[in-house]
Formats: C-alpha cells, sequence, structure tokens
C-alpha cells in the first residue's frame, strides 16, 4: 500500500468518525428539552363577566372588567409547577371592584423557550361596587375557583412574554354564582437562567 493510498484511507476514516460524532451529538441535542425557569409575571386582563343588567334605554349591559394580575410560578417540579396568582380588576357601569387570590398546581410544557401551560386555581375573591351589585350592599368575599391556560415565550435568560392567557373563574356572587372570563396578556421574569434536561 502506497503511502498515498495510506493517507487517502486515514482522511476518509476520519470524515467518517467525525460525522458519526457530529450526528451522535445531533440526536443527544434533541433529546435535550428547554426546562422552564421560576417565574414572576405581570399580566393585563380583560374580563367579562355573567352579570347583565337592563340599563335606562332598555339595552342589556354587561359587566367588564380591566386590571392586571401577579403571578409567580414556581417549576422546580417539572412539568407540574406551584402557581400562586393576585388579580385585582375594576369596571363600569356599576362600578364593580374585584380582587382574587389563589394558588394551585399547574402542569406545562416547554420547547426552547416557547412553554404551553394550563392550570386549577383556588382561593378567595372580594367584591365590591358603587351601585349594590348582585344586591350587596357592602363587600362581599368567598371563595373562588378557576381554570386557565396560555403560552409564555421566552425572550432571553431573564425576560419572557406571556403571549395570551384565557381563564375562567366561578366566583359564588349572586343567587347562582356568577363566571368570569378573562383574556390577557404579559411580561415575564426568570427568577433564574434557563437550563436543559434530558428527555
Amino acid at each position: 500500500m502506497t503511502r498515498k493510498t495510506f493517507y487517502l484511507i486515514a482522511l476518509l476514516l476520519l470524515l467518517l468518525g467525525t460525522s458519526h460524532g457530529a450526528s451522535a451529538q445531533a440526536v443527544e441535542d434533541a433529546r435535550q428539552e428547554w426546562h422552564p425557569p421560576t417565574q414572576v409575571t405581570g399580566t393585563y386582563m380583560f374580563t367579562l363577566d355573567d352579570y347583565s343588567f337592563q340599563s335606562e334605554s332598555g339595552s342589556i349591559q354587561r359587566i367588564r372588567l380591566n386590571g392586571a394580575g401577579l403571578e409567580y410560578a414556581s417549576r422546580k417540579l417539572y412539568p407540574w409547577e406551584a402557581v400562586v396568582s393576585a388579580q385585582y380588576s375594576t369596571g363600569h357601569p356599576l362600578g364593580q371592584h374585584l380582587l382574587t387570590i389563589e394558588a394551585g398546581p399547574g402542569y406545562c410544557r416547554g420547547y426552547r423557550g416557547v412553554v404551553p401551560f394550563v392550570r386549577a386555581l383556588a382561593g378567595i375573591a372580594r367584591t365590591s361596587s358603587s351601585d349594590s351589585m348582585y344586591l350587596y350592599k357592602g363587600p362581599k368575599s368567598d371563595l373562588a375557583i378557576g381554570v386557565s391556560g396560555g403560552i409564555d415565550w421566552q425572550v432571553n435568560p431573564r425576560l419572557g412574554v406571556r403571549l395570551f392567557q384565557v381563564q375562567n373563574q366561578y366566583l359564588p356572587f349572586g343567587s347562582e354564582g356568577s363566571v368570569y372570563w378573562s383574556v390577557g396578556a404579559g411580561v415575564t421574569y426568570y427568577l433564574r437562567p434557563f437550563t436543559h434536561r434530558k428527555g
């Protein structure tokens, strides 16, 4: 075997080995799943209440609220999460003020910075109004139960965006209780940089 042939075979073997190593690394990278970090999220919320009434003009009006929420989500047990949420909204035409504080479990699945999530929370809600809403003469507090879902997107190791969130809450106000639908979006701050875990 000439020296030139030997070098040619050695070069081919080297290329094959490098190619195999790169392929193995690509497979390993594909198996790695992005692990969402613990986060704090501030969210704007628009809420539509099922409470309705007839105005002086004869039209039926529903209560609409605008507000904000602050949420802490620990994802140390990923894909499970522990969530604490506080939301405050106000609305017209009855001047309603609504505060909810809830906590509970959630489930999320992240991949390369995109994290769909769902939650089931329970806690306490407090409402008041300037016009005897629900026929209450003063503020009223009671149990709150809610489910929500949405998608977060991590922009960099510390900041992200809540692309959207949909929430349904049952609040036992009124004779038969009330259902509040909310939609929102917000900004997220990550308490630690992202990590990876093997799938």
